[in-house]
Formats: C-alpha cells, structure tokens, sequence
C-alpha cells in the first residue's frame, strides 16, 4: 500500500543509535525475541521456494559453501523418520559461487512435505524447513490456492499504539492456513507483504521475520513466496538503515549472494520458476523502491531490466503446449503485456481488493488481502493445460466456514475416530485431506468414506492420509477404525524379491524385499566371523516393495576389503538373509 506518513516525534539521535547496537556476543536476547531460522548454508530449496517431485525422481541442491568443501551428504527428514538421498553432479560452479548437487529421492519414501538436511565436512549442518514436496505422482488435474498481504504481525506500525501486543493479522494467516490445510492444494502461491516492516527484525528485537517464518511453517502443502513492497522497500522514516528491509529478506526467505551476485547469475533480485504437470509458474519479484537504497540497481520500476531479461528468457525455454502463470507481488508501473508475453494469466496483490475478470484471457487477477480480517484466497484449477481460477473465498470471520472436528482425540491414541467436515463455502474440495493420528500398533486401519492414499509410521504413532471429495455447503463424516483382518489370511510380514545384484560386487550393491506391512526393519552387513560391518536400516518402514543398498562400505565409512559378506534384514521377527562376494 501506499507509504504512511511518520511522526517520530522528538527522538533522540543516541537513542535511536543504542537501540540498533546488537547483542554482544553470547548476550541471551529478550525473552521470546530469539532469532528464528535463517538461511545459512542450503539456498534452494528452501521453505519460500520450494520443490515438488514424484517419489523416486531427483532435484537441485544449490548450497553456498567455499570450494574446497568435501564430503556432501543429504536426507529427508520427517519427525523421527530419514531417507537419505544419493548425490550425483556434485560440482562447485565459480561463476554462481556456489555448489550444484543433483539428489535422488529413494524410491518408497512416503508421500509427504519433508525438511531437507544437508551436511559435508568442515562442521556444515543446514535443515531448511518443509522445503521438498514428495508426491506418489505429479498430477495434471489439480488446483492451488492464492493468497496475499498477511502484513505479520500487526497492521499497526512499530510507533502506533498497541503495535507491541496486537498480533490479529498472525490470528488471520492461522485461520487461512487451517482451511488451506483441509482443502490440501497441490501448492500456495503467496505474493508478498508477508510482514507489515521488513525492517523490524532486529530493530527494538521485533522480530518480525522470525514470527512469519514460523507460522508459513503451518502448511502442510508447499507454498512459493514472492516479495511485497512492505518486505523490501523499506520506509525512509523507519530509524534502521536503507537496505535494511531487502537484507532481512534474503535472511529469512531468499538468497543473501543477492548483496553482491556473481556473475552467472548478476540480477540482484529473487525470480525464479518452477513446473507442475502441463503448466509452468513464475514467480518475479516486484516492489517499489521508497528508501531509496541503491537506486542505479533497483531503479524506479516494477521490474529492472535484468528482471524482464531473465522473464523473457525464461518464458523462451516452456513447451508450447504448457500453460504458464506469472505471480508478484504488483506491476506498480504496468511493464507486462501479459497477451504478448503469451501467458495465460497472472495473479498478484497489494491492492487489499479484488480485481481483474475471472473469464479474461490472459487473465490478471488481484486477490483481495489476508490481513484485516478478510482473510482472502483463491482457487485456480488446473486441468490438463487449461487454468481456471474462481472467485475468491474467506476462512470466515471466526475461521469457521470450512472446519474439522473430531469426535476422539486425534492424537495417536485412538483406534476409532470420526471427523466432521462442515463445508459453509460455496466450492468443491475435491482433493481436500484429513490427516488422522492412530496406534501404530493396531494397524492396518480402514476408513469408511474417502480414500486411504498412504501412511507413515513414526515410533508408536501412525499417521493414515485420507483424501475425500468435500462437496460445497455439506458435512462429511470420515471414520477411522483398526481392521481386524480376522477372515484374512495372514500376510507374511517379510519376503526376499531379488537377491543381492551386482554379485560380485565392486562399488555397490543392493537387494529388494517386500513388506507386508508395516514394521521396523533392520537390515546389517556381516563378516564371515559374525561381526556387525555396516547398519543398512533400522527404522519403522511401510508395506511394500523396498530396497537395502550397501555401497561397500563399514559403519565407520571406510572401503571394506575383499571377501564374502552376508547381509540379514529382520522384520517383526522374521528374517531373510543374502550372501555378496566384493571384489576390489
């Protein structure tokens, strides 16, 4: 929005000076005002630009760490689960100043929005948060969800009454996120003024960076985040420096080799893009430079023309029969012709309202604001290559026009629960999710409405995701309970599929068994004396077809030598076991 005119007051310049000294080193922070996760050593994927793959498929890390770095290795990670991922490409690019490393997802790694963690020698350790998307398939029929101007964690400016304590637009966000996680988007597309101050992280230890971060951590769907002028731009009567909105940014949410870039990539802003199914989005950063902070870089504009450079470059390079959506925060200076750019539409905010035609192609659609109670979105199906958005909807004034109640808590203590989703919006979810909490121990469950797509065992609990068409204006019942497979016959709990290949073996080698259900299993190299070489497995593991990989190596990482080795993997006290011959 437009930029509100200050009255500091008669504040002092020594006053003002002291409150910007930060902490002295090992100093504990005010209470509750701790500094939240910053982006450090992983920059893509990241929380604010995610990934979303299929199961078994493979991704782009990019990391900031200094060429001589050794020993990369990655997961994904969930609760008390892991899967690690197998690195390949593993190169230090110098013209981007950073390393590339192309990950594989193990196939069977369940389907679900996972933390990525990465680490190589010389102490690097970096998690980003929810920031991979694993997906038994990339679907062509699906829809998103829009939404924009959340301005965390109050409307109100830092010098306003009631500024310290109102957190009403962090109430907002939550009620949206709630509705969103039900309705179980394939992704959010969120186009800026995430926080009413960009400049107010460290200043008076606001933290308000810190706070957004961890509420867009609520998702239970990936969520691709683009700039506001509230995050950026900084306002001149703001007592921190220039620059220091666009700084806290890149902290938090974007990539902070944007302060001096390297020559691969020297555009100094955040764009970036991404596939889904048949169609392709991106999403540019815009803002409106108010505090003046290196006017010959970011200019006067919506977009520099590095910006416009890379779109078009970027745009050069999609399918033809893909559709393509541009979100940002706003064309402030009206630079996109979005019919000659050849894309089918765009979606942006900042003008707290609705605007744009819903049939119009291309079309270019704002939608109204998070914040202020209004608590905005909009749904935009996908099917094949054809993009529809809808009007928008609201989470309601009380957040209770789509909700879930549970007649038992769901909290991994009940065999048999019902859920009751009451849909007061005038929108079919048919893709939308509830997520039940059940005893591991009295798997398998069934339900009685909807579709059980998957489940996760994690130490004593089971999660089962239930996928269930919600109808506009209805109530849905959704029971859960054990099934007690009393007229079944007995499923083995543990079977060999392919015995240990290649054998021999001289880099690597691996078996398939399969699961009946789910159980922890432990896979563990033998030598021909009987002592414990290498630990393959030992975590809870779902039904199914899996695979045991051992890449010759003891648990202490080094090469083992030459000779034959057995390999027993034990599954709810069933085991089977191979032999493997490695040569060197």
């Amino acid at each position: 929005m437009s930029l509100p005119v200050k009255k500091l007051g008669l504040i002092a310049l020594t006053t003002v000076a002291l409150l910007l000294i930060p902490l002295a080193a090992g100093a504990a922070p005010t209470e509750g005002r701790a500094v939240g996760d910053t982006l450090t050593v992983v920059m893509r994927p990241i929380l604010s630009v995610p990934v979303v793959l299929a199961d078994g498929a493979s991704f782009t890390i990019e990391a900031k760490a200094s060429s001589g770095t050794t020993g990369w290795s990655a997961a994904l990670e969930r609760g008390g689960l892991s899967y690690s991922l197998t690195l390949s490409n593993v190169s230090y690019e110098s013209t981007y100043e950073r390393w590339f490393m192309t990950a594989t997802v193990p196939s069977g790694t369940p389907e679900e929005l996972y933390d990525l963690h990465v680490q190589a020698n010389g102490g690097i350790d970096d998690v980003t948060k929810h920031s991979v998307m694993v997906e038994d398939a990339l679907a062509n029929d699906y829809y998103f969800v829009h939404i924009t101007d959340t301005h965390l964690p109050t409307h109100l400016y830092y010098w306003e009454d009631g500024a310290d304590s109102d957190t009403t637009e962090m109430d907002d966000l939550r009620a949206v996120i709630d509705d969103i996680n039900i309705i179980n988007p394939a992704f959010v597309l969120f186009t800026g003024d995430v926080v009413n101050e960009g400049e107010l992280e460290d200043y008076l230890n606001k933290r308000y960076y810190t706070k957004a971060k961890r509420i867009l951590g609520e998702f239970d769907v990936p969520m691709f985040l683009t700039a506001g002028n509230h995050d950026v731009g900084g306002w001149s009567s703001t007592p921190p420096p220039d620059g220091t909105a666009r700084k806290a940014w890149w902290r938090f949410f974007g990539w902070r080799y944007l302060n001096d870039p390297p020559s691969g990539d020297n555009i100094y802003t955040q764009n970036y893009s991404f596939d889904y199914g048949h169609a392709h989005f991106v999403g540019v950063e815009s803002y409106n430079n108010y505090d003046d902070w290196r006017r010959s870089t970011y200019g006067d504009d919506s977009f520099t023309t590095k910006q416009l450079a890379w779109l078009g470059d970027d745009l050069s390079l999609v399918h033809p029969v893909k559709a393509v959506v541009l979100f940002y925060h706003m064309d402030f200076q009206d630079q996109l012709d979005l019919s000659n750019l050849g894309v089918d539409g765009a979606l942006y905010g900042h003008i707290h309202y609705d605007s744009g035609t819903i049939g119009a192609s291309p079309f270019n659609l704002a939608t109204d604001n998070v914040c202020d109670g209004n608590r905005a979105m909009r749904l935009v199906r996908v099917s094949d290559n054809v993009v529809t958005p809808s009007a928008t909807i609201e989470a309601g004034g009380s957040g209770y026009n789509l909700r879930i109640n549970f007649d038992a808590p769901n909290d991994g203590t009940e065999t048999e629960i019902t859920a009751t989703i009451t849909n007061g919006q005038p929108e079919d979810f048919e893709h939308g999710r509830v997520k039940f909490y059940v005893p591991a121990d009295s798997m398998p469950y069934d339900v009685d409405t909807g579709t059980i797509t998957h489940s996760i065992v994690d130490g004593d609990v089971a999660t089962y995701y239930v996928n269930v068409d919600i109808g506009a204006m209805s109530v849905t019942d959704v029971t859960i309970s054990a099934d007690t497979g009393v007229d079944e016959a007995p499923v083995a709990a543990l079977q060999l599929v392919a015995p240990f290949s290649p054998n021999p073996a001289r880099a690597g080698s691996s078996l398939r068994y399969s699961l009946g259900y789910p159980a922890r299993v432990t896979a563990e190299v033998f030598d021909v004396t009987g002592r414990v070489t290498a630990t393959l497995h030992d975590e809870w593991t779902r039904a199914g077809e899996q695979i045991a990989s051992w890449d010759l190596r003891d648990s202490t990482g080094r090469r083992v030598s030459s000779g034959v080795y057995f390999v027993r993997v034990t599954a709810d006290g069933t085991s089977i076991s191979d032999k493997v011959l490695v040569l060197r």
